[in-house]
């Protein structure tokens, strides 16, 4: 079965919808910090409200694309990256490129429509745009306890899909209203394609359809007892639990292939095993006596290798100042300069530095106090810091809005451009 990736947009929309709702209540206007690391992203509220953040990709004005965060694993924590794992391969699955493309030339709205899609095969259907500056905004999918929805009723149900159509963002409408009273638990009969009964816990309601789009809704006589909505409860729970389970395969598939490079890493540097010398085949007596010595009998002649004096070697000069390896290794590290005014930014995020190379052992013969000093490092340098980017408020206001599904974030001036994947991922 194939689908396109408004199919895959048209099934979270009204879900969505509902989401987002439920996480401006929990923001109450307060900020935010991102923990890629814990994994965290924690609101500021009293007390805290503390969820999983799942990061899909970013999206850069500047550099004008839009990132998976699968499409160089190692930088993240894999859990972290396992629902764009899961995105990705239901993308494969469903022959939907955009959720298979590693990097994609940015379009008006494509973000949130990504996210949009997303959302459907991850079974995770709320979101916050995170702006990391210089026009860079992290798109995160976040997750927990905290988004366990009401029961659903006729009232919620009709300002749901209300609001959600008003960012024009369905297309199918049928489809829309169908994929959301099951993921709901409701009830959901067609007579025809123009028309059909929702069936909730208080009451129904008919719609009617014109073109695939809503043209009408009224009050209708309920199709099912609270027997039957109990089970239709019971399967959207299920089938929440399948997309829970194929996301915590698709972690284990980014925790292996993350291992993968680093495995083939140590393959290469393994010195090959020394071969034994082969014996050379014995003449027969019919054959006349070799008139060259067989190289194997000179070896056996040789000195052995505990006999052959050791060549004395001189200490080794190191190449470069340990300050200047050091320099080396946090070139490709985000972030590595702290923002100012920490007090006034409502949002930071946060990652772990990758440790830097590990210190060499001496060579043989070299004096242990020598090498110790050629690779002896400042204290300062030793230190795992915590690698920062400011969240959507800064700089400027501090407040941090409530996020209304739609809603882009303004872009910010771009800091000091960094090298490797994150320069690409983050715009730095």
């Amino acid at each position: 079965m194939t689908k396109t990736l408004q199919d895959l947009i048209d099934e979270s929309i009204f879900i969505s919808t509902e989401f987002q709702a439920r996480l401006a209540e929990l923001t109450q206007g307060a900020g935010w910090d991102v923990d890629f690391s814990a994994p965290a992203f924690t609101l500021q509220t009293e007390p805290p409200v503390v969820l999983t953040p799942y990061l899909l990709g970013t999206e850069s004005s500047s550099r004008g694309s839009w990132i998976w965060s699968w499409q160089e694993l190692g930088h993240f924590p894999a859990e972290v990256v396992s629902a764009a794992v899961q995105a990705r391969e239901a993308g494969e699955r469903l022959g939907v490129d955009e959720l298979s493309t590693d990097e994609l030339p940015v379009a008006e709205g494509l973000a949130r429509r990504l996210t949009l899609a997303a959302k459907t095969v991850t079974g995770v259907y709320a979101h916050y745009p995170a702006g990391a500056g210089g026009g860079v905004t992290a798109w995160l999918l976040l997750d927990g306890p905290e988004f366990e929805l009401p029961e659903l009723t006729v009232e919620r149900m009709m300002r749901v899909i209300a609001e959600a159509l008003t960012t024009d963002t369905a297309v199918d409408h049928n489809h829309a209203v169908d994929s959301y009273a099951k993921l709901r638990g409701a009830h959901i009969e067609w007579d025809t394609e123009a028309t059909c009964v929702v069936t909730v816990r208080d009451g129904a309601q008919r719609f009617w359809f014109d073109d695939h789009q809503i043209s009408g809704v009224e009050p209708a006589e309920p199709s099912v007892g609270p027997d039957i909505l109990a089970d239709l409860a019971a399967d959207a729970r299920a089938r929440a639990a399948t997309l829970r389970e194929d996301r915590a395969a698709a972690e284990a598939t980014a925790a292996r292939q993350e291992a993968e490079p680093q495995r083939a890493e140590e393959t290469e540097e393994a010195p090959e095993p020394t071969k034994a010398p082969q014996e050379q085949p014995r003449e027969t007596e019919e054959q006349p006596e070799p008139i060259e010595v067989p190289d194997f009998v000179e070896a056996e002649h040789a000195p052995r290798p505990q006999d052959r004096p050791e060549p004395v070697e001189a200490p080794r000069e190191t190449e470069e100042p340990a300050a200047a390896h050091a320099g080396a290794a946090d070139a490709d590290l985000p972030f590595d300069q702290e923002p100012s005014d920490r007090d006034v930014r409502p949002g930071r995020v946060s990652t772990t530095v990758v440790p830097g190379p590990e210190p060499v052992r001496p060579a043989a013969g070299e004096p242990v106090e020598l090498a110790a000093a050629a690779h002896r490092e400042p204290a300062a340098e030793r230190e795992v810091e915590r690698e920062v980017v400011a969240g959507p408020g800064v700089p400027g206001s501090a407040e941090a809005r409530p996020v209304v599904d739609g809603e882009e974030i303004p872009e910010e001036d771009q800091g000091e451009r960094k090298k490797g994947f994150f320069s690409r991922f983050f715009g730095l």
